[in-house]
This record gives C-alpha cells, sequence and structure tokens, in this order.
C-alpha cells in the first residue's frame, strides 16, 4: 500500500510511541518535543529524513535513529540519518534553521 504524501499522521504516531510528541509541524518540517532531533518529510511519502540538533546529545544519536528506523518500517517508511541542524533566532521573533548534511 502506497504511503500518503507528506504522512504527518504516520510520524506523529511513530514520535508518540517514543514517549514523544510533535510539538509543531510547517510544510515539511515535523518539529519534535525537547528538540534533541526534527524530521522533514520527503517528496515521496515513504522518505523521511532524521536530522540531530547540533545540540543535542550524541551519545543518545544512535538509539534514536534505531527506534525512529523500526518504527518506520513498520509503517512502511524508510528514514534516513541525514545530518544536523542549529536554529538561531532572529530579531522579528522567527527563527532560521541551518541544515548541515552528512558526507
Amino acid at each position: 500500500m502506497p504511503v500518503s504524501y507528506r504522512p504527518l499522521g504516520m510520524i506523529a504516531e511513530m514520535i508518540e510511541q517514543m514517549d514523544l510528541k510533535v510539538t509543531h509541524a510547517w510544510e515539511d518540517l515535523v518539529f519534535i518535543s525537547h528538540n534533541a532531533f526534527l524530521l522533514k518529510m520527503g517528496d515521496r511519502g515513504e522518505l523521511v529524513y532524521l536530522y540531530f540538533n547540533q545540540e543535542s546529545d550524541p551519545g543518545r544519536r544512535d538509539e534514536i535513529a534505531d527506534q525512529l528506523t523500526a518504527l518506520a518500517a513498520d509503517r512502511g517508511l524508510q528514514v534516513f540519518n541525514s545530518g544536523a541542524y542549529l536554529m538561531k533566532p532572529r530579531d522579528d521573533e522567527q527563527i532560521d534553521i541551518h541544515f548541515h548534511e552528512s558526507s
């Protein structure tokens, strides 16, 4: 069964199974409680890209990635550990997100 474009409901279920919550979704980005990582939905429904906050605990990243990958596979999704991000506040009360792709 094909996965719908931008499957926010499926992603929210996965995140809840990790005892976390989706705090905000904007276009293709899904923000998660505690801000250790965010997810970016791909141009096909089954593609999900994982980015860790540069300020998150590096010792927990593999565990989080493994857990997300397993939960995603149960739903027909593919999670790719894609790099890191940094959020910087702007003067106009907005936030800039800078992505750093893994090589």
